[in-house]
């Protein structure tokens, strides 16, 4: 099974083509990298685009509404970068504040968009998605390679546990049964795995957060 790893540690020197650079999520938890997307701790592709390569993936804030996207396609190309991922992402988001951010543009339909047209500028791509729908989505947006999130986690003992894992698993055996048959990994990490063993979803590969002082 394949793993790539997400870090925001600027000091990072592996160029492994399993590394992912995502910027907001140096310092932070992985309770907290879950919510990278509602932090304004910087500007995320600003500081992408600031420092030097770490590895051949970066994860980018498709909704960023300052630059221009072409030039971020272009300028991640020539920094030597394989692909990319929407990391942070708005996938998370529910209700009425998912609804509040959706004119932003800040929704999945929309970071999916932004997923294909890197693709026709050259990039490799990652989409995360939590639901079927967004799957779909991605899909249709002809995106083949979907990392699922478990959502923000609130398993409150063993048994609740075992409800969620079981609940992913059924998500992943209908996205394959759908004969699309795209490449699905899953988002984890030490926490993740101390508290629901995504890890032993039957996916193909794995997103691994490292979490940073």
């Amino acid at each position: 099974m394949k793993t790539y790893h997400l870090t925001g540690a600027p000091d990072r020197t592996t160029s492994s083509a399993e590394l992912i650079f995502c910027p907001s999520v140096h310092g932070l938890t992985a309770a907290q990298a879950d919510l990278a997307f509602l932090m304004p701790r910087l500007d995320h592709n600003h500081a992408l685009r600031d420092t030097a390569r770490r590895g051949d993936w970066a994860a980018v804030l498709a909704s960023d509404p300052f630059g221009s996207e072409a030039a971020i396609f272009q300028q991640l190309l020539e920094m030597g970068y394989r692909g990319i991922t929407n990391w942070p992402s708005s996938i998370l988001l529910d209700g009425t504040l998912r609804q509040s951010m959706s004119t932003i543009p800040a929704s999945p339909e929309f970071e999916y968009a932004y997923l294909a047209r890197a693709r026709a500028a050259g990039l490799e791509t990652m989409a995360f998605f939590r639901s079927i729908e967004q799957a779909r989505a991605a899909r249709k947006a002809g995106l083949d390679c979907l990392v699922l999130h478990p959502g923000v986690l609130e398993v409150e003992d063993e048994s609740a546990g075992k409800m969620l894992l079981g609940s992913l698993k059924r998500l992943v055996e209908a996205i394959k049964g759908d004969g699309s048959n795209p490449t699905l990994l899953a988002y984890t990490s030490d926490w993740h795995e101390s508290t629901l063993r995504l890890s032993d979803l039957p996916v193909d590969g794995l997103v691994y957060l490292e979490t940073t002082p």
